[in-house]
């Protein structure tokens, strides 16, 4: 009985390892893009958001978009999004990204930067902060 026990609990604490052995292996392991520069620069009744984005894995990337979202007093957010202009990046590729978003404020409280394509709603980026 008693080593049936002990038998029980080595079963359950195998069981455990591996599914938290699985989980670690089913997390994205590492991101995708990596903007190398861009700003977020105010103009009359807008915001010029534009930069440099690389990819970073092994993949080609399709379909890419740049999207933004700019932030003013009393968090009035606006939101815009672009196609590349080079639409497909191969590994190591670089392109540079711009544009203009539309706001109903005058003073920026933040700038947001994120990518997408019509497979992932936000491909994992790594974006510093903007100059």
């Amino acid at each position: 009985m008693k080593h049936l026990l002990i038998l029980c609990w080595a079963l359950v604490i195998c069981c455990w390892a591996l599914v938290i052995c699985g989980i670690a292996v089913a997390q994205p392991s590492s991101y995708r893009l990596k903007v190398l520069s861009w700003s977020c620069q105010t103009f009359s009744r807008g915001v010029l958001v534009r930069g440099t984005v690389r990819n970073i894995s092994s993949r080609p990337m399709q379909d890419l978009r740049v999207n933004a979202r700019i932030v003013g007093p009393g968090l009035r957010v606006a939101t815009h999004s672009v196609s590349l202009p080079d639409r497909n990046l191969l590994p190591g590729e670089s392109a540079r990204f711009e544009l203009r978003v539309r706001t109903n404020f005058d003073t920026v409280s933040r700038c947001e930067l994120w990518f997408r394509n019509p497979r992932e709603i936000r491909i994992a980026t790594l974006v510093p902060k903007p100059r």
